[in-house]
């Protein structure tokens, strides 16, 4: 009887340690032909000097299809931050995962990483991992009837977020009339005032967006000066899987920054607005110095101009997916659009309908975005 009861502990001690081994134990992998070390870190949600380390290689190494790697992907430095506060994604991670694993919020750490509360993350990249933050406060405001954080922000010269993280407030930054807000300090990043040898367009409104997905839509009813609304542009936009043909996906989609549920180019958008009898001109695939010329050109005509970026102007990878007519078409994580109204040559400012905030981006930022979609816009003609 005790030899049995001896050799059932140490057959579940088998069981359970090895298991417990093989979790930390490294993966072994044969280098396929274009493979490189940051493309392996991605899939397997380590980073490439980790790999690099594990074999006595270099970050900057040269890869070889058949050879054999031990890739580390043991969980023990999974909450390892950089020295400067930054995580790398790995497999399974989900912005409220890692709110709770670092004792950040959501919130917080989708402001500090320039992400949608409910926006995807993908194994790589690299996140801020944001430590409580500190305001300095310059004013209070009563909320009016009417007002909305954008609004607010706009006027005191700071940002929605900031607004926000130093009263407190939920998640989708309802306000109500009555309510006392602090004012923080002027975010470095906030939407600059008007130089004197900026170009502007005048009388073009703030709208937000009504639905995750819609951004171009509503981009369309501020370059309109509110001609036009969301719900009619939606009502009569074509549907495809080809973003080039209609919209692409669901536009109620619960999460941001996917490929499948997507959004809608600009000649998409403009069959849209040809049914709704609205002349407009497309500018896609020009080299980048005749797109910016273009676009300076209809901002001092007065025409505002719909712009097909990534959101806050993110670095991304395009993904070349096939759609059913066969074609190949290039998506990008976080497509996203917005109305020009300004330029200066410090760069070029934007209304953002995802949260109707002014934005800015500098000019080389603007042309890495814009590249990503081969240099795509989309104006409004009288």
């Amino acid at each position: 009887m005790l030899r049995r009861v001896c050799g059932l502990g140490i057959l579940l001690w088998w069981l359970v340690c090895p298991a417990q081994t093989r979790a930390d134990a490294p993966i072994f992998h044969t280098v396929a032909w274009g493979e490189t070390l940051s493309s392996l870190a991605r899939a397997y949600g380590t980073t490439p000097q980790a790999i690099a380390n594990a074999n006595g290689l270099h970050a900057d190494d040269w890869l070889y299809a058949g050879t054999r790697l031990k890739i580390p992907v043991g969980n023990a430095n999974a909450d390892a931050l950089s020295p400067s506060g930054y995580y790398t994604v790995r497999a399974g991670d989900t912005l409220s995962a890692l709110a709770k694993r670092f004792g950040t919020s959501v919130d917080a750490l989708a402001a500090a990483n320039d992400l949608p509360t409910n926006g995807l993350i993908y194994v790589g990249w690299s996140l801020k991992i944001p430590r409580a933050p500190t305001y300095r406060i310059s004013a209070t405001h009563i909320v009016q009837p009417g007002e909305y954080l954008s609004r607010i922000a706009l006027r005191y010269g700071t940002t929605p977020q900031a607004i926000a993280f130093a009263n407190d407030l939920p998640m989708d930054w309802m306000v109500y009339a009555g309510q006392k807000l602090n004012i923080p300090m002027a975010h470095a990043d906030a939407a600059p005032i008007a130089a004197p040898n900026e170009i502007r367009v005048a009388n073009v409104p703030l709208i937000r967006q009504k639905q995750p997905l819609t951004c171009e839509e509503a981009s369309a009813a501020m370059a309109t000066r509110g001609t036009i609304q969301e719900e009619q542009l939606l009502a009569v936009m074509p549907r495809s899987d080809n973003p080039f043909v209609g919209i692409r996906g669901a536009t109620n989609s619960p999460t941001y920054g996917g490929l499948t549920n997507y959004g809608v180019y600009a000649q998409g958008l403009q069959k849209g607005l040809a049914a709704l009898r609205i002349k407009s001109q497309v500018l896609y695939g020009q080299k980048y110095d005749e797109f910016r010329d273009a676009v300076l050109a209809h901002l001092r005509a007065g025409r505002p101009v719909i712009w097909w970026h990534t959101w806050r102007a993110r670095h991304q990878e395009p993904a070349h997916v096939r759609v059913a007519d066969g074609s190949l078409v290039k998506l990008v994580p976080y497509e996203h659009a917005g109305v020009i109204v300004a330029a200066s040559e410090r760069g070029v400012t934007y209304h953002d309908p995802y949260d109707a905030s002014v934005r800015s981006v500098r000019w080389t930022d603007f042309q890495r975005v814009s590249a990503y979609f081969d240099y795509m816009a989309l104006v409004i003609l009288p």
